[in-house]
């Protein structure tokens, strides 16, 4: 029999299944969803997982978990007791500290307690960038952790020369007021009221949370709650510029993908996201005067632009899927 995984994560994101199809190259991959919503079930789900790995974790080469927080700690503790290897993939969510928006699991002292102690005694942190890794650094300085940049699947079907549109586009998976003012979609949303005549195209996110935030929808915004992956690739290649103008971002893959498909970046100078530009496109403080008229002054620069190809060559070769096994494996 051949070596076996144990995949942890709270949610199926893209970035969880990308790295679930890595593991399986060379793993044969067991996976676990903890269920850690409604609050309330928790108690339960610790439970249970308690019970799972003490009957189950002998049958495992390699624990695998995907975010610092309540579901990380007994595999972390579990892998160290029993000396297995325990990779831990530091997302940024899990060393973030907003209390303005209660953001970040060290917003509350009891979860801050899971996710140290997990960060402290597993066996590799896997940072998505480097500006996590010089976090964890801070905050957990006896930890081993290294940076293991997040991965775009190359699709061969865009060859990065499709006709572009005039489209400011910007995607985030945005279903509470929290996440709301953490990806920067009041941002987005009042540059799209500066530059009424150019078409704006927010994906993933609930319409409902504008009027919970008391926010009025711009007129030339247009929002796609729910868009499969093939057709929001498809959008990309279309769309001439790409916005993330986030409060907090570890890395954005949706950036890099964005970029992969020649879109423009216009980023806000948080977090990892100017690792993943490197300086292609326009990068703006929040902190500016005038913010928004900047961020539409860039816009208008980036749309009389012509094709870069050298944003596609960036992801290319720094942060495709391949980057990412090669870095896990190493």
């Amino acid at each position: 029999m051949g070596s076996r995984s144990l995949f942890i994560y709270t949610h199926p994101s893209t970035f969880v299944k990308g790295d679930i199809t890595i593991l399986k190259k060379r793993y044969d991959v067991t996976e676990y969803c903890f269920k850690n919503n409604p609050k309330k079930r928790l108690p339960f789900s610790l439970t249970g997982q308690f019970f799972y790995l003490l009957f189950n974790i002998y049958k495992f080469d390699l624990v695998y978990i995907w975010f610092a927080d309540y579901h990380s700690l007994l595999p972390v503790l579990f892998s160290r007791l029993t000396g297995k290897k325990c990779f831990l993939v530091i997302g940024g969510y899990d060393v973030c500290r907003e209390k303005k928006y209660r953001y970040g699991s060290f917003s509350s002292s009891v979860r801050a307690s899971f996710a140290y102690l997990s960060i402290r005694y597993a066996t590799k942190n896997l940072c998505v960038s480097k500006n996590v890794e010089r976090i964890v650094a801070a905050i957990v300085p006896k930890s081993n952790h290294t940076t293991v940049y997040n991965g775009v699947t190359i699709k061969t079907e865009f060859d990065g020369t499709q006709q572009k549109e005039r489209i400011v586009l910007c995607v985030a998976l945005v279903s509470t007021l929290q996440a709301f003012y953490i990806k920067g979609i009041d941002r987005y949303n009042s540059l799209a009221e500066e530059m009424s005549d150019t078409h704006f195209t927010l994906v993933g996110c609930n319409p409902s949370i504008f009027e919970k935030a008391g926010i009025k929808k711009a007129k030339n915004l247009r929002i796609i709650p729910v868009l499969e992956h093939s057709k929001l690739a498809l959008l990309m290649s279309r769309s001439k510029v790409y916005c993330q103008l986030s409060r907090r971002e570890s890395f954005s893959l949706a950036l890099a993908e964005a970029m992969y498909h020649n879109c423009i970046p216009l980023i806000t100078n948080t977090g990892g996201m100017p690792e993943v530009t490197g300086g292609l496109g326009y990068c703006i403080n929040p902190e500016s005067s005038h913010f928004t008229l900047c961020l539409a002054e860039a816009v208008r620069k980036a749309l009389e632009e012509p094709l870069n190809t050298a944003l596609r060559k960036r992801i290319e070769q720094n942060f495709s899927a391949s980057h990412r096994e090669q870095a896990i494996f190493n």
